[in-house]
């Protein structure tokens, strides 16, 4: 619409020009053609103005909204009515009927309308077509011609117009699929499949993010590696799908006790990362043994079995200096929980 606008000021005002500086008159009936003519191409110049600045602050948004469905059909109403307009007037002095039969084909062209309403909209000006010609024929015959006509021309506007919404809907419908299947494989890439947490190529990432954040902010922050213990008991004696399901609830445990600042990643197997960004070493063993705690108090139910487990914990600092490196953050909180596993398990060590 906007470029359409651009488009259609210009040759209104030659139009206007070429109707007011170029025609005469010589019988009273040419000048009420002229007139009409300039009054409808004038009317249709301060509509396009309008749209021209409406749309000049709409064209960069991403996302519809009710002003712009709103100014197409505004758009669509005033373009067809000026096209019945100026083929009334015309038939003052001539028989055909372009002006409806282009009207008809823009409309089409360049208005994304669904086929029903798009069905109602041209019926519906056919129809106004129909009865307002018929002020300005007098012959019976030329009138049942561009009556006949008409329905041609808003045929045609009407398949343009459904086909083009076709393709264009196609052309969505395609593109939010691809979309869809991007985001699904990005998520693959970077989730744990049975969790649902962020995976050990997203976490280093997010660790690398936050290593450059310390260098530049000055801060500290932690890494809290855990592992539930004995877990291969669990499966030996439960099977595999008891021991999967205990990993889902963990999982949605650690969610659902960490900050909203914090980041819950599955390294593998039973063993767990969490980042805790602005928090001090201190801070850090404090939240690894009340999560611990909350751990020996809960019960994971999975059907007819109700387990109750543990976990270790190594806790280790990040200091986001130049010396320390991804590997150095992994290397210290491991330390740390081979640490409490060696000495007894269900315990927080730091590094």
């Amino acid at each position: 619409m906007f470029y359409l606008s651009i488009i259609a000021i210009p040759i209104r005002n030659i139009n206007i020009y070429l109707f007011t500086f170029t025609t005469s008159y010589d019988t009273p009936v040419s000048k009420t053609w002229s007139q009409g003519i300039i009054a409808s191409h004038l009317m249709l110049l301060i509509f396009m103005i309008g749209l021209f600045f409406a749309t000049h602050k709409l064209k960069n948004r991403t996302e519809p909204n009710t002003t712009m469905f709103a100014l197409q059909y505004i758009a669509v109403a005033v373009i067809m009515a000026a096209g019945i307009a100026i083929v009334t007037f015309d038939q003052l002095v001539t028989t055909n009927i372009t002006p409806f039969l282009l009207t008809c084909i823009v409309c089409g062209l360049i208005f994304l309308i669904r086929p029903l309403v798009s069905f109602i909209i041209y019926v519906t000006s056919y129809v106004a077509y129909y009865n307002v010609i018929a002020l300005t024929i007098t012959s019976q015959n030329v009138l049942l011609s561009n009556r006949v006509n008409g329905v041609t021309a808003v045929g045609l506007g009407f398949f343009i117009s459904a086909i083009l919404w076709h393709y264009n809907y196609t052309n969505i419908i395609q593109k939010r699929h691809i979309e869809a299947q991007q985001k699904q494989l990005e998520h693959m890439a970077y989730y744990d499949l049975l969790t649902d947490l962020p995976n050990r190529r997203l976490f280093d990432k997010l660790i690398k993010q936050e290593l450059s954040s310390m260098q530049q902010h000055s801060h500290e922050s932690v890494i809290i590696m855990l592992d539930i213990d004995d877990f291969k008991t669990i499966n030996d004696t439960y099977g595999h799908p008891v021991g999967d399901n205990i990993l889902k609830q963990f999982a949605d445990f650690l969610k659902n006790n960490v900050r909203k600042t914090d980041t819950v990643s599955r390294l593998g197997g039973e063993e767990f990362i969490i980042l805790m960004p602005k928090t001090s070493l201190d801070g850090g063993y404090a939240f690894a043994e009340r999560l611990r705690k909350l751990i020996m108090e809960r019960e994971f139910v999975v059907g007819s079995v109700t387990l109750g487990i543990t976990a270790s914990f190594g806790v280790s600092l990040l200091r986001g200096t130049e010396s320390q490196s991804l590997d150095d953050g992994y290397f210290l909180a491991d330390k740390a929980l081979y640490v409490a596993k060696q000495r007894g398990k269900n315990r927080v060590e730091i590094a």
